[in-house]
């Protein structure tokens, strides 16, 4: 990926209209040539093989900022839901398709998720793009990842409503998310956030379930103190 600073190598006139060379600038110019050339360039995580549908693959928390979409974009509220990407046994004839279950809901308890829908990945040859396929309330809907940006699109088109999701991979563990929704109400919202990958659920549970005893603990002392 090129630097997304360019340094000009057009020659610079000098005081008495005379060309100047770059490489006879004064040393400040030199300084923040120097500056210019320390500064890293990005670098973008790639997902192995380009397999979109491995990756999706586990246990997510998704946090979203809600904001009315349109005039001074007010917020209207926060949401945070884990998400949780299984893969599921489908039942066409496609042998290179592959399907995922996704399920949603507010605890890492299995049993209180919620079923939301079945996807269906297809790899186009070359791994160039991910095809995908689910159904949602009756309706097909249809979207597409692109190794070459990192992106990939979901499109719920509903007969009275719309949702537009777009996630765009980060790193191994995280994704940015943004979500262009106009309602059955025909109430438009833009929710933008991240949804991070638990890679250890057991582990997010100890921590929970510390933090809980410590601020218990902590309560009774506090409380022991006023006896």
């Amino acid at each position: 990926m090129d630097n997304w600073r360019k340094i000009s190598i057009t020659p610079v006139l000098n005081a008495n209209g005379n060309n100047q060379s770059p490489n006879r600038s004064s040393p400040q110019q030199n300084s923040t040539d120097e500056a210019t050339d320390s500064v890293p360039k990005p670098l973008r995580y790639q997902i192995p093989d380009n397999d979109f549908y491995s990756y999706l693959i586990g246990t997510w928390k998704r946090n979203l900022e809600w904001k009315e979409f349109g005039g001074l974009f007010p917020h209207i509220r926060t949401s945070n839901t884990v998400v949780m990407i299984e893969e599921y046994r489908g039942y066409d004839n496609d042998p290179s398709a592959r399907h995922l279950k996704w399920s949603f809901g507010k605890s890492l308890e299995k049993s209180e998720l919620r079923f939301g829908y079945s996807m269906k990945c297809v790899q186009a040859p070359k791994n160039t793009e991910t095809y995908l396929e689910w159904t949602y309330i009756g309706t097909v809907c249809h979207g597409k990842y692109l190794p070459s940006t990192n992106v990939a699109v979901l499109n719920f088109f509903q007969p009275q409503s719309t949702v537009l999701v777009t996630y765009r991979v980060i790193d191994e563990n995280t994704m940015s998310v943004c979500v262009v929704e106009v309602d059955k109400k025909q109430t438009p919202s833009i929710q933008y956030g991240n949804i991070v990958w638990c890679r250890d659920v057991l582990m997010f549970d100890i921590v929970h379930l510390s933090k809980t005893i410590n601020t218990q603990v902590s309560n009774s002392i506090q409380h022991s103190h006023h006896l």
